[in-house]
């Protein structure tokens, strides 16, 4: 079966290493306001949560805290740059973020992230989940699937780790997303097919369908570009458009009895859409964790623009969840179906952690 769209980009595991940033301090007040107001009139035109989040009653605190980052900016309180990142914060929208370099600025606390994660790493000996596909027990499979960065090596070892799954015999698989922030969310569609139990509905996301936007897709080359043309055509005069429905249905595999995704707070995004993707059609599934996801996931698909003068990239989201308010999980996260009672585990890597011995015992319960 084909999904109409299956990218949802969150960049801010590295934030974005490898687009990380410094800007261009030897600028005007001229070229500082200028960059500011492109800022805030880009989002403003094409930002997909915009006008779910600056409702009625938060429009005057949205004016106020705009013209007073502008005032700053005019009167040189502060550079441009950091005026945008504190005018981004108040969204508190993961995924809407300038790219910088964190050794060097200080910005990064309007960053949402700043406000919402737990450090695991400063808790725990090493936190760095590594990709396993090994047998828990006689029982029992893990398969731990820490990123949805897509690359054809990364492809190939999804297909191999369902293939050694199936060879174990084990009739309990453990898919471990802890760290998986985002990426491209079509890698989990294996590991979902290998879930699947009954039928379901999958929604598209809704685009903010605006000229500035559509640009940025035909320029990736992402054929969605195309079909919201298509659409705008079809339905003119309508700026949000959502992509449609698609029915979910696959071959059940008989031979698995009971599953679970573990998940922590640094699951968001495409790592949150993969735990999603799962339970609306696997009732054998259940999520564990001890903390929710971080929330990251109703906005999404983000474009990525260059201020004029400062020369850094910030990435705004053009797509909203289908259902929204409804559907969403911002900033709450998914919450687990069953909480981890245990410590932090001391070392996550390419180890079995306490957790998943923990898991293993559950799923294995009569």
């Amino acid at each position: 079966m084909k999904h109409i769209f299956y990218l949802i980009l969150c960049l801010f595991s590295g934030l974005m290493s490898g687009m990380a940033q410094t800007p261009n301090t030897a600028l005007t007040l001229e070229q500082h306001v200028q960059d500011y107001d492109f800022a805030v009139k880009y989002i403003e035109d094409n930002y997909s949560g915009f006008f779910q989040i600056v409702t009625d009653s938060r429009k005057t605190d949205y004016n106020e805290m705009k013209d007073s980052l502008r005032r700053q900016v005019e009167q040189s309180e502060r550079p441009c740059w950091d005026a945008i990142a504190a005018f981004m914060g108040w969204f508190n929208d993961l995924h809407l973020c300038l790219h910088v370099s964190y050794q060097d600025l200080t910005f990064f606390k309007y960053h949402a992230r700043a406000n919402r994660m737990i450090d695991y790493r400063s808790q725990m000996e090493e936190y760095d989940p590594k990709p396993v596909a090994s047998k828990v027990t006689d029982k029992t499979y893990l398969i731990r699937f820490p990123s949805c960065d897509d690359s054809p090596e990364y492809r190939k070892w999804i297909k191999e780790s369902i293939k050694k799954f199936k060879k174990s015999h084990c009739e309990n698989l453990i898919i471990d997303v802890r760290g998986n922030r985002g990426g491209n969310d079509g890698l989990f569609v294996p590991y979902r097919q290998l879930l699947y139990d009954h039928e379901a509905a999958d929604t598209a996301p809704v685009f903010r369908f605006t000229p500035q936007n559509s640009a940025f897709m035909k320029e990736q080359g992402w054929w969605q570009g195309k079909r919201l043309e298509q659409l705008s055509i079809q339905y003119p005069g309508i700026e949000f458009l959502p992509l449609g429905i698609n029915r979910i249905k696959y071959k059940e595999c008989k031979s698995l009895r009971k599953a679970a995704i573990i998940i922590d707070n640094s699951v968001a995004s495409s790592g949150e859409s993969s735990v999603l993707m799962a339970k609306m059609c696997s009732h054998k599934t259940t999520v564990y964790g001890r903390d929710n996801s971080v929330g990251c996931l109703d906005f999404a698909n983000v474009s990525f623009v260059k201020l004029p003068n400062c020369g850094l990239t910030f990435q705004m989201p053009m797509s909203m969840a289908y259902g929204y308010p409804r559907a969403a999980i911002d900033p709450t996260g998914i919450v687990p179906d069953v909480r981890i009672d245990l410590p932090l585990p001391k070392k996550l890597t390419d180890n079995i952690d306490d957790w998943v011995i923990w898991v293993a015992k559950q799923l294995e319960k009569e």
